[in-house]
């Protein structure tokens, strides 16, 4: 699975460790990490989880539930000296969250996630005289998507066109 990361490039080893700790808990709870975010924030380090599910996106309660078992899991040993084996070195906060309905698209997961819905695609070059649509999602493929442009019909974009994609809030 490709899971973005924010963090400086030495810490990568760091997330990996994380993530094989925390991946049994979040396949347990049926739910897919979005993206893992350390860094420092007011002079303390904060982890941050990006979790979605499908089953109608990721709940306030699922959050409070992951984020006590997570911390159990990374904890082990809670109370005890920190020792250089520590999967993070020094105090942390963490917080689990939902990633929002504006986050950009990432991986094709995410456009696959969107399917049916409106969405608004960002493009490297012109399409049929525009680099920007927004339009209902109709088909993700290895290559690319396929939307349904108002007035236009079915428009086929390759993913390497895309410079960014994300899901519209319809109202």
């Amino acid at each position: 699975m490709k899971v973005g990361a924010v963090c400086p490039l030495f810490l990568l080893p760091m997330l990996d460790k994380i993530k094989a700790i925390i991946e049994p808990i979040l396949q347990e709870e049926q739910v897919e990490l979005v993206e893992i975010i350390f860094r420092r924030e007011a002079g303390r380090q904060v982890l941050r989880l990006l979790v979605d599910k499908d089953s109608g996106g990721i709940q306030l309660a699922d959050c409070a539930r992951l984020n006590e078992k997570i911390s159990q899991a990374l904890d082990v040993g809670a109370g005890l000296k920190p020792t250089p084996t520590d999967v993070i070195q020094g105090g942390y906060i963490l917080e689990v969250d939902s990633p929002g309905i504006d986050r950009p698209f990432k991986v094709k997961r995410d456009y696959e996630r969107a399917m049916g819905r409106l969405v608004r695609v960002t493009l490297r070059e012109k399409i049929l005289d525009k680099k920007e649509y927004i339009a209902r999602l109709k088909e993700v493929s290895d290559a690319g998507v396929k939307i349904d442009v108002k007035k236009k019909g079915i428009i086929e974009i390759p993913f390497e066109k895309i410079t960014r994609a994300r899901e519209e809030v319809e109202f």
